[in-house]
């Protein structure tokens, strides 16, 4: 007997295209601030190239 069932994946990282100094870079999940438990609600992280503020918008999850 076949049953259904579900994977569950844990984010690592995001990557991101910083609107100041135009890199690509790659933030650890763990540093991104979000505003709540809701990832679309936004949030907050440091470019770790320029070292600015990014506010975070809509996202896509891969």
């Amino acid at each position: 007997m076949r049953t259904d069932y579900t994977i569950v994946s844990k984010p690592d990282y995001i990557n991101v295209e910083c609107p100041h100094c135009g890199e690509n870079v790659r933030i650890p999940f763990d540093q991104v601030d979000f505003e709540s438990d809701y990832w679309g609600d936004g949030g907050w992280c440091i470019c770790p190239e320029c070292k600015k503020d990014i506010e975070l918008g809509d996202y896509e999850y891969d």
